[in-house]
């Protein structure tokens, strides 16, 4: 986790925006991809509240559960945490 951790502050540093970061992290656990390690990864990196990840975790290219959220609504719900200064 501390290495994913690390990865996700870099390519946020270099510009990377939510959806490239929540890609970064499906693609660096592979089959250990599950909300959980979403959740405590961006936690862990960026600080975002539960409440907010656990709504972010909907977002449809994820495919969990039966409520998915769009690309906007999982980038506006990210955003705050995010922008750059």
């Amino acid at each position: 986790m501390e290495i994913l951790v690390g990865e996700l502050k870099a390519a946020h540093a270099d510009g990377k925006d939510a959806i490239e970061l929540a890609l970064l992290a499906r693609d660096k656990l592979g089959a250990g991809f599950r909300a959980v390690p979403f959740i405590a990864s961006f936690r862990l990196a960026f600080d975002i509240p539960l409440p907010v990840l656990q709504r972010a975790q909907a977002w449809e290219r994820f495919g969990f559960g039966s409520v998915h959220i769009s690309d906007e609504e999982f980038t506006s719900l990210l955003s705050p945490w995010l922008n750059h200064a």
